[in-house]
């Protein structure tokens, strides 16, 4: 009797292994959950990241659909054109685009009412720029708020009548002449390149 309990036992070394496969196993389970849970976040910070910048994207967009041929004077009495393209800061508080646009139904100003707005990159941030009136007043700054943050490089060119791409615009325009189109090239920090072409008429 003594001898088939015995049999049906498990001995000291056995529990060891049962225990060492046991840890093994564990291990490998939580190595693996951990890698889910990194994937996970990796996809989640992702999808934010692109659901940011379709935002800032589609924001342009309305702006530029709203852009109008109306030069302006800026803060320094200095007349300014309709649309201003720089290749590097520049134009209107070191802007890249500049550019009039009308207001918005409901918004701060009604619809037909005139903005001044611009975008540039500083300090590895896509800023947006919009000015207390069309004309600003001596000493005037705009509203800036940074909209994406990022970024490496920000390229940008406009399309003439002449069906040539430009690095600057007026560039030999009138100030009140719009570009038929424009393009955004957006580096960003990961290496990313998107680029977005934003017809105007």
């Amino acid at each position: 009797m003594k001898d088939e309990m015995r049999a049906t036992g498990f001995s000291l070394i056995e529990m060891l292994v049962a225990v060492a496969v046991l840890a093994v196993l564990a291990s490998v389970s939580f190595r693996g959950l951990n890698s889910v849970l990194d994937a996970e976040a990796g996809v989640a910070a992702q999808t934010r990241r692109w659901n940011e910048f379709a935002i800032v994207t589609s924001h342009l967009g309305r702006d530029l659909s709203l852009a109008v041929a109306w030069p302006v004077r800026d803060a320094a009495d200095n007349d300014r054109p309709a649309l201003s393209l720089h290749p590097a800061p520049g134009g209107d508080a070191g802007a890249q685009l500049a550019f009039t646009r009308l207001g918005e139904a409901g918004g701060a100003g009604a619809t037909g009412e005139l903005r001044r707005v611009a975008w540039r990159l500083r300090g590895g941030a896509l800023e947006y720029l919009v000015w207390p009136a069309v004309d600003a007043a001596s000493g005037a700054l705009p509203v800036v708020s940074v909209v994406l943050e990022n970024v490496a490089d920000l390229q940008l060119r406009a399309l003439g009548d002449d069906g040539r791409w430009r690095g600057a615009w007026p560039a030999g325009a009138r100030a009140d002449a719009l570009p038929r189109a424009v393009e955004v090239q957006i580096l960003l920090a990961g290496g990313e390149r998107i680029s977005r072409l934003f017809a105007l008429r």
